[in-house]
C-alpha cells in the first residue's frame, strides 16, 4: 500500500508538475528566439491597458465583439496588472500552456494509463506546436481554447464510456468557458453539451434522466449566454451588439448560422456506436470503443467547422480550430491500449504530419510600427491645431495605442461623431481609422459606416493616409456653446 501511495505521489509529481513546468518553458523560450517580432496576446494587452485604467473603452472591449473572446482578456488581465510589458505576456503564455498540459494529464489519467503515457503526450503537443510554425498556434488564447476543448470533449468521451457523474460537471463547466472563447468555438462548445444527454440514450436507465443530463450540464452555458447578453446590453446599449458584424461579414446570416452547428452531423456514427455498446454492455457505460469514436469524431467536427468559417470568407482563427482538432485527436491516440514504444513512435508520427497539416499556411506578418505611427499622426496634428483629438477606432486601436503615453490620440470603440462633438466642445477632432482588412472587417465602425476607410462620412473629411490607416478631421460649423467660449476667450 506504501508503495502504492508514492508511486501515485511521484507520477503525480511527474505529470503534474515537472513535466509540465519544463515543456511550457521550453515553449515559451522556442518561441522568443524562433521570431523576434513574437507576442503571445497582442489584443488582449490592449484591452488591459483599458481596464486597469478603468476606462470606458476598456469595457466596451471585453465584450463588444464575438470575434474578440473575453475568457483570455480576463486570464492575461492579472498578469497585466502585476507585470510590466513584455513580462506580462511571458507569463500568462506560460500560465496558459501549464493549464493545456495539465489537461492532458486529465484526459488521459482519466483512462487509468500509465504516468510516462502521459508525459509522452504532453510533450508530443508541445513539439507539435513547435513545428508547426504557425504564430497563431503559439498564442495565449490558443492555449486556454485548446485546453478547454479538450476538457470539453475527453469528459463527453468518460461520460459515454464510464457514466461519471463528474464527467457530465466537467463537460458542462468547460463548455461554458468555450463560450467566451470567441465566436468560432460556440458551435462545438454547443455541440459538446448537446452531447451529454444524447450520450446516455442507449439504455432505459439513463434515457429516462433525459432532461437531468440536459439541465446539469446545459445550464452553465445558458448562463454565460445570458451574462454576455445582459453586459451587452448594459455596457453597448444592445444585448445583441456582440454579434452585429455577422450581418455585414456574410451575406446569409441564417444559413451562415445553420452551416456553424452542422459539423454535428458528423457526430451521428459516434452516437450511434455508444449507444449500441452501451445497450451490449454489463457495466454502466459504452466502453472505450465508444469513447474514442467519439473523440475521433469530434476532432472531425472542429475541423469541419474551421472549413465552415473558411468557406464564408471569415476563416480568423482557423488555425485554433486546427489545433483543438489536432490535440483531441492526439489524446484519442494516447488513450488506445497499445505498448510504449508503439506509442512513442505513433506519437512522433503524428507530430510529423501535424508540421504538414499546420506548417506554411500562415506567415508571420511584420507587426505595426505602433510607436511610429502614433507619434506621425500626433505630429501631424500638433503641426495644425494645438487643440486636436484623435479618437483611434476599435480593437486594432488599442493594440496601436499599447505604448502610447500622450494624451491627444485615445481610443473608441463606438463612434458616435455628434456624441463625439458634444463632449469636445472646442476642439478640433480627428478620427483615425484602420484598415478593413481581415478580423478588422468585424469592427463595429464598419458595419455602421462600410464605406468609411475609402470614402469618410458625414461630416469626414480626409487628411491624411499613416501607413494602413487613414486620418478624417471632423468637420462642421460650430455650435453655439462654441461661439460662445471663443467670445469668452477673447
Amino acid at each position: 500500500m506504501d508503495q502504492d501511495r508514492k508511486t501515485y505521489r511521484l507520477v503525480r509529481l511527474l505529470t503534474g508538475g515537472v513535466t509540465p513546468v519544463v515543456l511550457a518553458a521550453a515553449l515559451l523560450v522556442f518561441a522568443r528566439l524562433h521570431d523576434v517580432a513574437w507576442e503571445p496576446g497582442a489584443q488582449a494587452a490592449g484591452i488591459c491597458r483599458e481596464l486597469i485604467a478603468g476606462t470606458t473603452e476598456g469595457r466596451q472591449a471585453l465584450f463588444g465583439s464575438c470575434w474578440v473572446a473575453p475568457l483570455p482578456v480576463l486570464f492575461y488581465l492579472p498578469f497585466a496588472w502585476l507585470l510590466p510589458e513584455p513580462a506580462a505576456g511571458w507569463a500568462a503564455f506560460f500560465a496558459a500552456w501549464l493549464f493545456v498540459f495539465w489537461a492532458v494529464r486529465e484526459a488521459v489519467k482519466a483512462t487509468g494509463h500509465s504516468g510516462w503515457r502521459i508525459a509522452l503526450a504532453q510533450a508530443a503537443i508541445a513539439g507539435m506546436m513547435a513545428v508547426s510554425r504557425q504564430p497563431q498556434a503559439l498564442q495565449t488564447a490558443t492555449a486556454l481554447t485548446a485546453g478547454l476543448m479538450l476538457l470539453a470533449a475527453a469528459a463527453v468521451a468518460d461520460w459515454a464510456a464510464y457514466r461519471r457523474l463528474r464527467d457530465v460537471v466537467t463537460a458542462g463547466a468547460s463548455g461554458a468557458f468555450l463560450m467566451l472563447c470567441g465566436f468560432p468555438v460556440f458551435g462545438p462548445a454547443g455541440l459538446a453539451v448537446a452531447l451529454l444527454p444524447l450520450a446516455a440514450c442507449g439504455v432505459r436507465e439513463t434515457r429516462v434522466r433525459f432532461q437531468a443530463w440536459l439541465l446539469l450540464g446545459g445550464l452553465p452555458l445558458v448562463y454565460t449566454v445570458g451574462v454576455l447578453l445582459l453586459l451587452n446590453r448594459l455596457i453597448l446599449g444592445d444585448a445583441f451588439f456582440f454579434l452585429r458584424s455577422l450581418g455585414y461579414l456574410v451575406p446569409h446570416p441564417g444559413l451562415f448560422l445553420a452551416a456553424v452547428f452542422a459539423p454535428g452531423l458528423l457526430l451521428v456514427p459516434a452516437l450511434v456506436v455508444t449507444w449500441v455498446c452501451d445497450a451490449r454492455g454489463v457495466k454502466p457505460g459504452a466502453g472505450p470503443v465508444a469513447a474514442s469514436a467519439l473523440l475521433v469524431s469530434f476532432a472531425v467536427a472542429l475541423i469541419a467547422s474551421a472549413q465552415v468559417l473558411d468557406v464564408f470568407s471569415v476563416g480568423w482563427h482557423t488555425v485554433t480550430l486546427h489545433v483543438c482538432a489536432l490535440v483531441v485527436l492526439l489524446i484519442a491516440l494516447t488513450r488506445l491500449r497499445q505498448p510504449m514504444v508503439r506509442l512513442a513512435l505513433s506519437l512522433m508520427l503524428f507530430v510529423w504530419l501535424s508540421a504538414t497539416w499546420l506548417g506554411g499556411k500562415e506567415r508571420a506578418a511584420a507587426p505595426a510600427a505602433r510607436d511610429e505611427i502614433g507619434t506621425a499622426v500626433e505630429a501631424y496634428v500638433n503641426a495644425r491645431t494645438p487643440y486636436g483629438r484623435v479618437f483611434v477606432l476599435g480593437y486594432a486601436g488599442l493594440d496601436l495605442l499599447r505604448g502610447y503615453a500622450g494624451e491627444r490620440l485615445v481610443p473608441n470603440m463606438d463612434l458616435h461623431i455628434g456624441s463625439l462633438r458634444r463632449a469636445y466642445k472646442g476642439q478640433n477632432l480627428y478620427v483615425l481609422v484602420p484598415r478593413p482588412v481581415g478580423p478588422v472587417r468585424a469592427e463595429s465602425v464598419f458595419w455602421k459606416h462600410p464605406d468609411i476607410y475609402e470614402l469618410g462620412g458625414d461630416r469626414l473629411l480626409f487628411a491624411e493616409a499613416f501607413g494602413a490607416w487613414h486620418l478624417f478631421e471632423v468637420v462642421s460649423a460650430p455650435t453655439q456653446e462654441q461661439l460662445d467660449e471663443w467670445k469668452k476667450a477673447r
